[in-house]
């Protein structure tokens, strides 16, 4: 009881400091870099496109309060606080249980086995969304999309009903249903800009559940996924030793780190997601991260930036942008320069990255692409930078034009997917 109380009493300080360092990783080059990143990949199949997710994100005192489960948390942050450092994938875990709302069985939020053993006195469900809905339905997040994971304990038929019942009332007009009726796999070839387009934010994605309501909400992902936690896992471009590069073009790529006590000492403990881990994650093309403790000045989110160089982009260096590899950084960096600059230029033809040696100005560089039935592109993800890296390793090229230019100061793609 003396320590419930002394997180009960520490709580205000801790928030503020939280908040402060949520104001400074707001201003810094990594939340920026993360954003672009995010946008490049709006228009590429949720197969392929890059998330930054929490593993079990609402367990933290500072989300539940100091309840039985988030004594032995997953993270430090509340959930609308991981949204503000770029955190674009959530996992729920919903049980039915007594609510402290009522007093009856409801859905709640919390971190348990399949039994409930381990739930107390967490946050009903609704709450809970009333949180997320709030924040994307700020105006300056109004273009957000959001996966969220529902890990369902939630019994029988009454269980399913009343938390998608929840999820319409809280989630309304964000949603981007599945169609029709019954259970809907998650179509791995939906983007995020086709979320948009239908003016929706909120993806939903889970197991098929029991009765007819949670499927009217929830994509099923059993098949459209596959998931492991870290162990010995290698950088570019082995990617392993989890799964084979079918698998990361057919499916979607999840690993997740659990970082409790209670995984510790029942004997299956990961590597964790390190920054190293993560940096080599972004490289090969892993979709979904679940990060466990995730905080502002964690090093994992300056590692999953994949592009752009640490002091990039700036503003008053021009208006394009070069892939740049090198001895040192053979991975490959971003830098903005003089779009009159006469430099290589980097080429996409369906998968294929190829790099045009010859050196022309940027405007000149699309009819150069042409030449080749290929189109002016710029990389969507840590994996393409990489092939276009061998590409131009290949061509001996050390700097190239990327098919991305700033105009009316926001960065924009020259090139179409989909």
């Amino acid at each position: 009881m003396a320590a419930l109380l002394a997180l009960c009493l520490a709580a205000p300080g801790v928030a503020e400091a939280a908040s402060n360092e949520i104001g400074d990783y707001r201003e810094s080059r990594v939340h920026e870099a993360l954003g672009l990143q995010y946008e490049l990949g709006a228009d590429v199949p949720l197969r392929d496109a890059p998330f930054v997710g929490t593993h079990n994100s609402f367990n933290s005192v500072a989300e539940m309060g100091p309840t039985l489960s988030a004594q032995d948390s997953n993270q430090q942050l509340t959930l609308v606080d991981q949204l503000q450092i770029d955190v674009r994938s959530l996992e729920l875990d919903l049980h039915r249980f007594p609510s402290i709302q009522g007093g009856g069985f409801a859905p709640v939020v919390c971190h348990a086995t399949g039994d409930h053993t381990g739930c107390s006195v967490e946050k009903p469900l609704g709450p809970v969304l009333d949180e997320i809905a709030g924040w994307l339905r700020r105006p300056d997040n109004d273009d957000q999309v959001l996966l969220l994971y529902l890990e369902d304990h939630l019994d029988n038929e009454d269980g399913y009903d009343d938390a998608a019942q929840i999820v319409r009332e809280e989630l309304g007009g964000l949603i981007y249903a599945p169609p029709g009726d019954g259970c809907t796999k998650l179509p791995l070839k939906l983007t995020r800009e086709d979320v948009r387009s239908a003016g929706d934010q909120v993806v939903i994605v889970g197991n098929c559940g029991i009765g007819s309501e949670w499927p009217s909400v929830t994509f099923d992902w059993s098949s459209s996924h596959k998931e492991a936690r870290p162990q010995g896992y290698t950088d570019f471009p082995a990617c392993g030793p989890d799964f084979s590069r079918a698998d990361y073009q057919g499916t979607l790529i999840r690993y997740f780190e659990d970082s409790t006590k209670l995984t510790g000492t029942a004997g299956e403990p990961d590597d964790g997601i390190t920054p190293p881990t993560a940096a080599a994650m972004a490289r090969c093309g892993v979709d979904l991260l679940g990060l466990d403790q995730l905080t502002p000045d964690d090093g994992r989110l300056k590692k999953l930036v994949w592009s752009w160089a640490p002091d990039q982009p700036k503003q008053q260096a021009g208006r394009c942008a070069v892939q740049r590899v090198s001895a040192k950084r053979p991975f490959g960096r971003w830098y903005v320069r003089d779009c009159g600059e006469r430099r290589p230029v980097a080429c996409r033809r369906d998968e294929r990255w190829i790099v045009r040696s010859e050196k022309v100005r940027q405007k000149e560089a699309a009819a150069l692409c042409e030449k080749k039935d290929a189109v002016h592109a710029v990389p969507r993800t840590g994996f393409e930078a990489q092939l276009l890296r061998l590409a131009m390793e290949k061509a001996g090229v050390r700097k190239a034009w990327l098919g991305y230019r700033r105009s009316g100061g926001e960065w924009a793609a020259l090139d179409e997917r989909g």
